[in-house]
C-alpha cells in the first residue's frame, strides 16, 4: 500500500513539474515575441519590406492613421522623406508654407536664382500641370532639410517640431516660436479629415543635393564639388488608395 501511494506521489510530483516546465517554455516563448515586436516598432529599418519600385507595383501595403501618425512623429528624429500622394499620383497639398521663397537658405544657380527651389520642387517636376514659381508654396512632404532650407519657424528644436506636428494632426494652430504671433492655421487637421481614408505605403530612396548658404566666388568650387556627391534619402510614401 505504501508503494502505491509513493507511485502515486512521484506521479504527482512528475505531472506537476511538467506542468510547471511547460508553463515556463511557454513565458519565455511569449516574452521572445513580445521582445521582437518592440525592436521591430523602434527599429529604423521596419520599413523597409514594403520598397517602393513604382506607384503601380503591387510593392505597397494598406494602411491607415494609425500607421501615418508614428511614422510622421519619427521624421524628424531619424530624418527620412515623408511624401503624401493623391490617387493619381501627384502631389497632396498638405499645407502652404508661409516662408518667402527668395529667402530660402542655398546657392545661386547660373540664372541667379535659388537654386534649392529646383531641389524642392522634384516632387512636382512630374505633375500635369507645368510647376512654376508661386507652386513652390505648396507643401506635400514632411523633410527636415527641405524645411531647415525653407527656414520654417518650427525647425528650431524637436520640441517645436512636435508642436507643429500636433497641430498638423489634430488642427488648429501653430504659433512662432519668436513670440511674433504669427501663426500657421491647419484647420480642422489632418486627422478629421482622413478617418476613414486608406493609404498605399510605399517605400523607397531618392538622391539629392544639397546647396550651402555661401554665395561668395571663394567657395564656388567647393559648392560644384559637394553638388557632384549625390546623397540618398529614405522617403515613406502614402498614397490615397
Amino acid at each position: 500500500m505504501e508503494n502505491a501511494t509513493d507511485a502515486l506521489k512521484m506521479a504527482f510530483a512528475v505531472l506537476v513539474f511538467t506542468m510547471a516546465l511547460s508553463i515556463s517554455i511557454y513565458m519565455f516563448s511569449q516574452l521572445n515575441e513580445v521582445s521582437k515586436s518592440m525592436i521591430a516598432s523602434t527599429d529604423s529599418t521596419a520599413y523597409y519590406q514594403y520598397i517602393r519600385t513604382d506607384q503601380n507595383s503591387k510593392n505597397y501595403r494598406i494602411v491607415g492613421l494609425e500607421t501615418i501618425i508614428p511614422t510622421l512623429y519619427k521624421y524628424y528624429k531619424e530624418n527620412y522623406t515623408v511624401l503624401f500622394l493623391d490617387r493619381t499620383g501627384a502631389p497632396l497639398k498638405l499645407y502652404e508654407t508661409q516662408t518667402n521663397p527668395d529667402l530660402w537658405g542655398g546657392g545661386l544657380n547660373q540664372n541667379g536664382e535659388n537654386s534649392n527651389k529646383e531641389n524642392i520642387a522634384k516632387y512636382y517636376r512630374n505633375d500635369v500641370t507645368e510647376y512654376n514659381y508661386r507652386n513652390y508654396k505648396n507643401v506635400c512632404t514632411f523633410d527636415v532639410d527641405e524645411e531647415t532650407i525653407r527656414h520654417e519657424p518650427w525647425t528650431g528644436t524637436h520640441e517645436d517640431f512636435k508642436k507643429n506636428l500636433d497641430a498638423f494632426l489634430r488642427g488648429g494652430d501653430f504659433f512662432y516660436p519668436d513670440g511674433s504671433g504669427r501663426k500657421y492655421n491647419y484647420g480642422r487637421g489632418f486627422i478629421k479629415d482622413n478617418e476613414t481614408t486608406k493609404f498605399r505605403e510605399m517605400l523607397g530612396e531618392y538622391t539629392y543635393n544639397l546647396f550651402t548658404d555661401e554665395n561668395d566666388e571663394e567657395n564656388d568650387a567647393r559648392r560644384e564639388n559637394e553638388l557632384l556627391k549625390n546623397k540618398k534619402k529614405r522617403v515613406i510614401v502614402y498614397q490615397v488608395d
